[in-house]
């Protein structure tokens, strides 16, 4: 029997969707659909150049017009693009949101970070982490894309709240909610994991235990 899994961004998702989308959300976590899973990379690996200082909003800004603006063998690579080339503006409306006088490095691409709650492996891997000047991670950022759907901000708090119990688990000392940072890119929205985080914990606690019997369920 494989082991229940879901993505950090889908568990948001689930926690505010109505049963038919969240037995919906559990079959695509046992079936993934690869080619879903791949949109947005250049998004992905330009904003996060972006926030890391790597490129300038200018050089941002060019490569979504170089984006919109190259010539592609398929359609699909074409919509792929384009939509990177979307988000990147949709993420410029907000880029002065976020943190500042910390070390913002890139997660490494062959990094798979998860937590384990109630049963199922979430994959959370930050797009960002946030250091101080001892170098020790006391943040992350977590980057969403899809427009079809978006988080709200009660979802994404519950992202948020995830986000900040994986980085606590590895950290020497408490963690601040506000530098647990997720980002709905489509609607330009930056949202913080909520200081009293302990009600939305346990509500993912239910959620996972929930997930981890229907996953059971659907593959034994």
């Amino acid at each position: 029997m494989s082991v229940s899994k879901i993505s950090l961004n889908k568990l948001g998702e689930y926690m505010t969707a109505t049963p038919a989308r969240r037995r919906r959300i559990i079959e695509d976590q046992i079936a993934p659909k690869e080619f879903i899973a791949a949109r947005y990379a250049d998004a992905r690996e330009n904003i996060s150049n972006f926030i890391v200082g790597d490129i300038s909003d200018d050089r941002l800004e060019q490569i979504a017009i170089e984006l919109r603006n190259h010539t592609y063998d398929s359609t699909f690579i074409a919509q792929d693009k384009n939509l990177s080339a979307d988000a990147i503006d949709s993420f410029l409306e907000i880029s002065d949101q976020l943190p500042t006088d910390y070390k913002l490095e890139k997660t490494p691409a062959n990094v798979k970070a998860t937590l384990e709650i109630s049963g199922v492996d979430v994959s959370i891997r930050p797009d960002v982490y946030i250091k101080n000047d001892n170098d020790e991670v006391v943040g992350a950022i977590k980057l969403h894309f899809p427009k079809s759907n978006p988080l709200t901000v009660t979802s994404g708090e519950y992202v948020a709240t995830a986000l900040k119990a994986f980085v606590q688990e590895n950290a020497s000392t408490p963690i601040s909610p506000k530098l647990c940072i997720v980002i709905d890119v489509p609607s330009s929205t930056v949202i913080t994991a909520p200081k009293a985080g302990k009600k939305r914990m346990m509500d993912i606690q239910a959620a996972c235990e929930e997930i981890d019997a229907q996953w059971k369920a659907k593959t034994s």
